[in-house]
C-alpha cells in the first residue's frame, strides 16, 4: 500500500457495562482482527474500556484502578502489531480523573489525550467525575507505571498522515490541531440515539471534513451501554473533504464495521446540504411534512423503544415484562414495543404479560379492544377486576364512594400499579410504563400510580407523536390487528376513572379537561425545545393555528400549560428510567432540571403583556 494511502477502521464492540476485564479482551481481539485486515488506524468509542454511562462509578477507586491495569495489559498485548489503536478509557492522574483516549501501537502508549469540554445537557454528569486540563502534550508525566505524554492538541503520525483526537463535541479545539499540520481528526463519541441523531452526525461529519479539507472519522458507543435515559447504538462515519467514504448506520446489524482506504489526494465534494428537519413554526413541530420521511421516523422510534427495552430486560436478567393494558393509545404503543422487544430477544410472546383491570370508568369499547389486541398479538392476557378492591380501600380510608373527586380517581390508578408491581415480582419481570411526554409535561398522571413503573418506553414521545406512530404501525399491519388499532385511534383519549355515560360512552375526556394535546405539544416544543418566552409562543401560536383556534383559546390553554408544567415538576423529579427519543426531553437526570417549588407567576406576568382583550 502506498504511504499516501491509509486504511482506517471504526469499531464499536458490545461491551459489558463496568466489566473492564471483559471489555479489555474485546478490544484486544479487535486489534488482532484489524492487524489481519491490514488496518493502519483503529478507532474505538469514548470510554469503551469501562462504559461511558457508568456515571459516578467511573470515579470509584476499584473501577479506576482496574482500568489503569487493563489499559496496560491491552498495550502489552499489541507488541508486534502495526495497528495504531485509539482506545477510550478513564485516566487517573494525581487523584484526578480524565475522560481520555490512549493512542497505542506496538506495545507502547504514544500519548494520552483528555476530553476538553463536557456537554451542557448530559444525563451522565461527566463534570462530577472528570476534570479538564490545559496540558498541551509537550511534557511527560509519570503514570501507568511508565512515562507517557499527556495533554491536549497532541499529534500522531501514521505513514503520511498526521492526526489528532477530539473526544465528543470538542470541535472548538480543531484549529489548534490544524495549525500543527493535522490532516485527519479522530472523534470517539458516546451519544444516545434520537430520531435525528444519525442525520445530524452525518451532516456534521461531512461539513467538518469539507470545511477543514481533512479526513474526519467518528465512532459511537454501543448498545452495551446503559439504557437509563437513552439508548446507545453503534454509528460510525468516515468522511473526507465532505464525502462519506464509509458508514455504519444506526441499527444496521448487517453491515460490518466501517473499514476504508483513504487517499489523501481526494478532492472536495459539493458543499454538504443540511438534512431536512421538522419545521419549528409548524402547528405540529414534532412531525415531518413528508409522509414517507415521517414513516421512516416512526419506524426509527419503534426501534429505539424496542431495543432500549430489550437492553433493560437483559441487564436486569428479567424473564418477563408486565404492562397494564387499557385499550387506550399509550398502553397500545407500549404493548407494540414490548412485542417487538420480545421478538428481538427471541422470546416467546407469552412472556409479555398484559393485564386489564376494569373498574368504575371502564367502557365496553376500550376493554374489548384491549382484550382483542392482546389475543391477536399472541401475548399472555390476564383480567383482574379491581372494582371490589377499590371499594374496600375507599371504605377503609373513610371516603364516600359517591364523592367522585381526585381521591376516588387516584385510588383506582394506585390499585392498578400495585397489582402490576406485585405480579412482576411474582414472575421475575419488570413493569413497563406507558405515560407519554405530554402527560409528563402536564403532570397528567397519578403520583405513585401510573406515574411509576420500572422502565417507561413512552416517556419521551408526545401524545400527537404517539398517535402517529400507532397509525404507522396499523397501516403496516394486516388483518384483525390493524382493525383494532384503527378503532383505538378513533377512541377519545381518557383515563377512564369516572363512570361512563348512560349510553356506555366515555364520560371523562382528557382534552376537555386539560386542553387539546396538539396545542400542548406545540407549547412544549417551543417552551422547552426552543426556550421561547410565553408571549412569543402565544403570538406564534396564533399564526400557526389560524383558522382552527382563536387567540382566546390559545391564551387559555397556554396559561393552563404554564401552571401545570411548573407545579407538576415534583412528579418528573421522581420519574422512572426511560428512553430518550427526540430533542425535547424532560428527564430529571440531565435533560431538564428545575426545582419542584418554583413559582409560575413570572411566566404568567410575561404572558400577560400580550393578553387579549
Amino acid at each position: 500500500m502506498s504511504r499516501s494511502k491509509l486504511k482506517i477502521k471504526c469499531v464499536s464492540p458490545k461491551i459489558k457495562l463496568g466489566d473492564v476485564v471483559y471489555n479489555g479482551k474485546l478490544i484486544i481481539n479487535e486489534i488482532y482482527k484489524a492487524e489481519n485486515e491490514g488496518v493502519d488506524v483503529l478507532l474505538f468509542p469514548e470510554l469503551c474500556l469501562c462504559g461511558y454511562s457508568l456515571r459516578d462509578m467511573v470515579g470509584n477507586y476499584a473501577v479506576a484502578a482496574i482500568c489503569q491495569r487493563e489499559i496496560l495489559r491491552i498495550t502489552r498485548g499489541t507488541e508486534g502489531t502495526k495497528v495504531t489503536a485509539v482506545v477510550g478509557f478513564p485516566f487517573s492522574y494525581k487523584r484526578r480523573m480524565y475522560n481520555s483516549v490512549a493512542v497505542i501501537r506496538d506495545g507502547e502508549i504514544l500519548g494520552i489525550v483528555p476530553k476538553t469540554s463536557f456537554p451542557k445537557k448530559s444525563p451522565f454528569g461527566e463534570n462530577r467525575v472528570f476534570c479538564v486540563t490545559e496540558r498541551d502534550g509537550d511534557d511527560w508525566v509519570e503514570a501507568l507505571a511508565t512515562d507517557v505524554f499527556f495533554g491536549n492538541d497532541m499529534v500522531f503520525n501514521v505513514k503520511d498522515c498526521t492526526f489528532g483526537v477530539l473526544i465528543g463535541d470538542a470541535h472548538d479545539r480543531a484549529y489548534n490541531l490544524f495549525e500543527k499540520g493535522v490532516n485527519m481528526i479522530l472523534n470517539p463519541t458516546a451519544e444516545v440515539v434520537t430520531v435525528t441523531m444519525e442525520q445530524d452526525r452525518r451532516y456534521a461529519a461531512r461539513e467538518f471534513s469539507y470545511r477543514n479539507n481533512c479526513v474526519f472519522a467518528t465512532c459511537n458507543a454501543s448498545e452495551g451501554e446503559s439504557t437509563t435515559d437513552g439508548l446507545f447504538t453503534p454509528h460510525s462515519i468516515v468522511c473526507q473533504n465532505g464525502i462519506v467514504l464509509a458508514e455504519k448506520k444506526v441499527f444496521d446489524s448487517e453491515t460490518p464495521d466501517p473499514v476504508c482506504e483513504i487517499d489523501f489526494s481526494l478532492k472536495k465534494s459539493e458543499e454538504p446540504n443540511e438534512p431536512g428537519k421538522a419545521d419549528p413554526n409548524s402547528p405540529s413541530p414534532f412531525m415531518l411534512e413528508d409522509e414517507g420521511e415521517m414513516d421512516k421516523r416512526c419506524e426509527l422510534i419503534l426501534n429505539i423503544q424496542a431495543r432500549a427495552l430489550a437492553r433493560r430486560l437483559e441487564s436486569t436478567y428479567s424473564r418477563t415484562m408486565v404492562v397494564g393494558i387499557s385499550g387506550g393509545l399509550d398502553s397500545t404503543l407500549a404493548l407494540i414495543v414490548m412485542v417487538k422487544a420480545a421478538d428481538l430477544l427471541g422470546w416467546d410472546r407469552k412472556n409479555v404479560i398484559a393485564i386489564t383491570m376494569p373498574c368504575f370508568g371502564t367502557t365496553k369499547r376500550t376493554k374489548s379492544n384491549a382484550i382483542d389486541l392482546c389475543n391477536e398479538l399472541g401475548v399472555t392476557l390476564k383480567e383482574i377486576d379491581i372494582l371490589e378492591a377499590t371499594k374496600i380501600h375507599l371504605r377503609d380510608i373513610g371516603h364516600d364512594e359517591s364523592i367522585k373527586n381526585v381521591t376516588y380517581e387516584n385510588a383506582q390508578a394506585r390499585e392498578r400499579t400495585q397489582i402490576l408491581m406485585d405480579v412482576a415480582n411474582d414472575i421475575g419481570g419488570i413493569v413497563v410504563g406507558t405515560g407519554d411526554l405530554s402527560e409528563v409535561a402536564l403532570g397528567w398522571s397519578t403520583y405513585n400510580g401510573d406515574q411509576m413503573s420500572m422502565f417507561n418506553v413512552n416517556n419521551d414521545i408526545p401524545k400527537t407523536l404517539v398517535r402517529r406512530v400507532v397509525d404507522y404501525f396499523a397501516r403496516n399491519t394486516e388483518g384483525r390487528v390493524a382493525e383494532i388499532l384503527f378503532d383505538i385511534l378513533d377512541t377519545p383519549v381518557s383515563p377512564e376513572l369516572l363512570p361512563p355515560c348512560e349510553n356506555g360512552e366515555i364520560e371523562q375526556k382528557t382534552e376537555d379537561l386539560v386542553g387539546p394535546y396538539e396545542l400542548h405539544d406545540y407549547f412544549l416544543y417551543n417552551f422547552v425545545g426552543r426556550g421561547l418566552p410565553p408571549s412569543r409562543i402565544y403570538k406564534n401560536g396564533i399564526k400557526a393555528f389560524e383558522g382552527k383556534y382563536d387567540s382566546h383559546t390559545i391564551y387559555k390553554w397556554l396559561t393552563v400549560f404554564i401552571k401545570r408544567f411548573v407545579t407538576q415538576q415534583f412528579k418528573r423529579a421522581a420519574s422512572p428510567d426511560g428512553v430518550k427519543v427526540g430533542s425535547v426531553s424532560l428527564s430529571p437526570r440531565g435533560d431538564f432540571n428545575m426545582p419542584s417549588d418554583m413559582s409560575y407567576q413570572a411566566l404568567l406576568d410575561e404572558l400577560a403583556t400580550v393578553c387579549p382583550n
